[in-house]
């Protein structure tokens, strides 16, 4: 598989890829001292990257989405191709540890390092906003510089998520003010969604399973997330739309078998990215309406509580899909971008449609190495 075609699949930019090995190369030529994201050197080499996971190996404890690690072939150009792990899989740290060769890696910097990795597993997208405030919330010492978010841009997300936690501690405690200390304590400890004690009021006023509440409000605070990229991405979803279908320039010379599989995978891949986005759009519809029934209509609160009980498979889903619709987005926009009107050659073309058939195919059967290498 050429370099072009790899590159955008795997340059840092995407919500699926988090390219450790381009990021810390970057790092090290402007100081060879910087903290690197791993702890063991010799791991910064890789790439994490958000994979559907088939169906034939998912369990109770095995999400939709799983992260792939990417060990290059040659680390000084990851491009080339490489192999590729999930890290859910059956002896996966074994395997880790003997890619690096034996006594390679320290074991108690390693026992970090995966510590670090399944907490990005428990990710449904590596967006550098999720990944920030994971760590943030476990308190684990990260390099921020890995994490390309603005004090801008990172307090406009903050204050969008806080404002739609406020209505719910209104609701628990109808006596204390938005601006009393408890009532930003509270909001503070949804944020966070690890005290269980302190968010006991909230767990028993709305009914919720004592032994999931956590996981609840972690899911919740993603889907609030979700929907605040859900709108920032509008613009770039129609573009693409429209691109995809004008994508019906003469091209002299081609193959009628060549232009029949192009429009062909041009045709699925505008199935592909509708679907995604329509349950995008489903979910927040109904995440909004249900919000705004309960916090802003004040006339019912069961679609909310019911909403709230199932948002652990509602989060992975919504993550799952933005992530597709962005990785196509960049993808799309990285290989199309420097023609006039992004009027491509027709080999480009063949790349581009490829690439993106990659991105929408079935969930039923594993993204193949041939993704990937």
């Amino acid at each position: 598989m050429s370099n072009n075609y790899l590159r955008p699949m795997l340059d840092p930019g995407s919500p699926r890829v988090f390219n450790c090995n381009v990021m810390t190369q970057k790092l090290l030529k402007e100081d060879p001292e910087s903290k690197l994201f791993f702890r063991n050197r010799q791991l910064n080499t890789i790439l994490l990257i958000k994979d559907t996971v088939p169906e034939a190996d998912r369990n109770d404890l095995t999400p939709s989405v799983g992260t792939k690690l990417y060990f290059p072939f040659n680390e000084e150009d990851i491009y080339e191709g490489g192999r590729t792990l999930f890290l859910h899989e059956r002896g996966a740290e074994k395997i880790i540890a003997n890619h690096f060769g034996e006594s390679a890696l320290d074991p108690a910097l390693f026992e970090e390092d995966l510590q670090i990795m399944k907490l990005l597993n428990g990710l449904p997208s590596l967006d550098p906003f999720l990944m920030k405030d994971v760590f943030l919330r476990q308190n684990i010492s990260m390099n921020e510089s890995y994490f390309d978010v603005t004090e801008e841009v990172w307090n406009e997300i903050e204050s969008f998520m806080l404002q739609r936690f406020e209505p719910l501690v209104r609701a628990a405690f109808p006596d204390v003010s938005a601006t009393d200390d408890k009532a930003r304590q509270l909001i503070d400890k949804i944020w966070e969604a690890r005290d269980l004690e302190a968010l006991q009021p909230l767990i028993t006023g709305f009914r919720l399973p004592q032994d999931k509440a956590l996981d609840i409000f972690s899911s919740w605070r993603g889907i609030v997330y979700y929907s605040y990229q859900y709108q920032k991405e509008q613009l770039r979803v129609v573009d693409l739309l429209k691109w995809l279908g004008e994508v019906n320039h003469p091209y002299t010379g081609v193959p009628t078998s060549e232009s029949k599989t192009v429009q062909k995978n041009l045709g699925f891949i505008r199935d592909g990215f509708r679907s995604e986005w329509q349950t995008i759009e489903r979910i927040v519809r109904e995440y909004e309406r249900s919000y705004d029934k309960m916090f802003k209509e004040k006339s019912s609160s069961t679609e909310f509580l019911e909403f709230l009980r199932g948002s652990n498979e509602t989060y992975w889903k919504i993550g799952n899909c933005l992530g597709k619709i962005n990785h196509a987005i960049y993808c799309w926009d990285a290989m199309t971008s420097r023609y006039d009107k992004r009027v491509i050659p027709w080999a480009q073309l063949q790349s581009v449609v490829t690439l993106l058939s990659l991105i929408f195919q079935s969930e039923k059967k594993a993204t193949t190495d041939v993704a990937w290498s």
